[in-house]
């Protein structure tokens, strides 16, 4: 029995911190916040924040019934913004694009980084 691998080649790895990670990519992002924040460039450093979408305050579902979500890698406060960033690779799918697009339009409060 093969073991099953992510479609983009990303492989799961733990960051100096102890966390797991969906990709090296994002467990060396993980590590470099840390740092931020402990320098005080960063603040109130939090992973994997979930962001429910909603419309006229009713959720927006899949066909399936499921409430539509993104699950963001980080999020913190810098120079009295709130961050949210995705460690990406080189490849962005289409499902990206649209999670990006509704992220931008419900919550232009939030700034969406993608590194």
């Amino acid at each position: 029995m093969t073991r099953p691998t992510n479609k983009f080649g990303a492989k799961k790895t733990h960051c100096a911190h102890g966390h797991m990670h969906a990709s090296r990519r994002e467990a060396a992002r993980c590590n470099d916040l840390h740092l931020l924040q402990r320098a005080g460039r960063i603040s109130d450093l939090e992973q994997q924040p979930r962001f429910r979408f909603t419309v006229d305050g009713r959720p927006v579902r899949h066909p399936s019934g499921r409430q539509i979500y993104y699950t963001a890698d980080f999020q913190y406060r810098e120079d009295g913004r709130t961050i949210v960033e995705d460690a990406k690779g080189a490849y962005r799918d289409k499902a990206w694009e649209v999670r990006r697009a509704f992220f931008i339009a419900l919550f232009p409060q939030l700034e969406l980084r993608e590194v």
